[in-house]
C-alpha cells in the first residue's frame, strides 16, 4: 500500500494539475514558434483552454487531491486483489 515512489509521483501529478497547465501552454507555444509544426499549435490550444477552466473550476483543489489519492492508492488495492 505505501510505496514511497508511487506517492511522490501521484503528488507531483496532483500538483502538476492544480498549478503547472497554462505553464504547459507556453511551452507548446515557444515550441510552436520555434518549429512550426501546426499539431503542436493545437496542443498549446488544448492546454490554454485546459489550463483556464480547470484553472476556475471551483472543484479544481478537491479533483486534484482525488487523482493523487487514485494514482497512490489504485495500484495497491488491485495488487492485493490479484493476490488474493
Amino acid at each position: 500500500m505505501w510505496n514511497p515512489k508511487r506517492w511522490a509521483i501521484a503528488i507531483l501529478i496532483g500538483l502538476y494539475l492544480y498549478s503547472l497547465l497554462p505553464a504547459t501552454a507556453v511551452l507548446f507555444y515557444e515550441l510552436y514558434h520555434l518549429t512550426g509544426i501546426e499539431p503542436v499549435y493545437w496542443g498549446y490550444s488544448a492546454f490554454k483552454a485546459g489550463g483556464y477552466y480547470f484553472g476556475i473550476w471551483e472543484y479544481r483543489g478537491l479533483a486534484c487531491l482525488v487523482v493523487t489519492l487514485l494514482i497512490g492508492l489504485l495500484p495497491g488495492i488491485f495488487a492485493r486483489s490479484k493476490t488474493a
